[in-house]
């Protein structure tokens, strides 16, 4: 008898699909946040023992049924041995990097650990609408106020988030970025949040296989979810794709998604910092 392999996840809860528009590979992975039975994890960087993130993750996925994996992130450099963050970040509750980016890296992202509910949210820097529980109420913050930056590191640490900086590309449905970003053409993947007809916060990853530059990729894709997906963005952020493209897909099955453009240029052992779906 040959080995039995389980369901990883429910279909119920998880798609992913392979959509051709043009010349372009649309790689889709589609996942529902209801009954939070999906949940996302970031590995943002080394622990404090210097534990590397790859094996940070490998001794986390153990007891985990994961169902994709990305570069999150930007970071200093391509050495995964010595690259750090950049901008605010903050991993499971303990700061590992407390400068934030203020000219470029609009997205804050806080991903809540799983007894919070194991979601992400995203906040627009430039508009100070950062909203967290503060013993018991509901505050509002301003980060670029030295007082709210005080009060949101103490929130973090209190409730064990993990919050990065990245691009943010598109918040509350309109686009974030100009026809002035980036001319640099390459594969480009997006991490997607929003609703879909019916009310049901859903989470997207879309890998676009095709050279553009990061405005055009940022309208197709777009283009692609309000569309085709009936999604109402409340937010679109960067996934890297440059010299930590680490990307991964797993079947129902728990077997790795090969189908072209389900997976990165990297080894896993390269990452730096890591997105990670997984469902419960």
């Amino acid at each position: 008898m040959g080995k039995l392999i389980f369901a990883q996840y429910s279909e119920d809860f998880v798609s992913t699909s392979a959509v051709n528009i043009g010349n372009e590979q649309y790689s889709v992975v589609k996942m529902s946040r209801q009954d939070k039975r999906v949940k996302v994890k970031y590995f943002a960087a080394k622990d404090y023992n210097g534990t590397p993130v790859y094996t940070r993750y490998q001794e986390w996925a153990r007891s985990k049924n994961v169902i994709a994996l990305s570069s999150g992130t930007y970071m200093t450099s391509c050495d995964a041995s010595s690259a750090k963050p950049v901008g605010l970040c903050i991993d499971n509750g303990s700061v590992v990097n407390q400068s934030i980016e203020t000219t470029k890296l609009d997205g804050l992202a806080i991903v809540y650990p799983a007894g919070g509910g194991g979601g992400m949210v995203v906040s627009n820097m430039k508009d100070c609408d950062l909203t967290v529980n503060v013993n018991g109420t509901n505050t509002t913050l301003c980060l670029k106020n030295s007082w709210d930056f005080s009060t949101f590191l103490s929130w973090a640490k209190d409730n064990q988030a993990t919050v990065f900086q990245t691009h943010l590309f598109v918040y509350k449905n309109s686009l974030k970025v100009g026809g002035n970003g980036s001319p640099a053409v390459r594969g480009r993947r997006f991490l997607a949040v929003g609703k879909d007809d019916e009310g049901n916060i859903m989470h997207y990853i879309v890998n676009l296989s095709g050279a553009n530059t990061v405005y055009d990729a940022s309208v197709k894709v777009k283009k692609y979810l309000n569309d085709r997906e009936r999604l109402d963005i409340t937010f679109m952020i960067n996934l890297d794709t440059g010299c930590q493209n680490v990307f991964q897909v797993y079947q129902p099955n728990g077997r790795i998604d090969s189908r072209t453009g389900f997976s990165g240029t990297e080894s896993l052992t390269q990452a730096t910092n890591l997105v990670v779906y997984y469902y419960e």
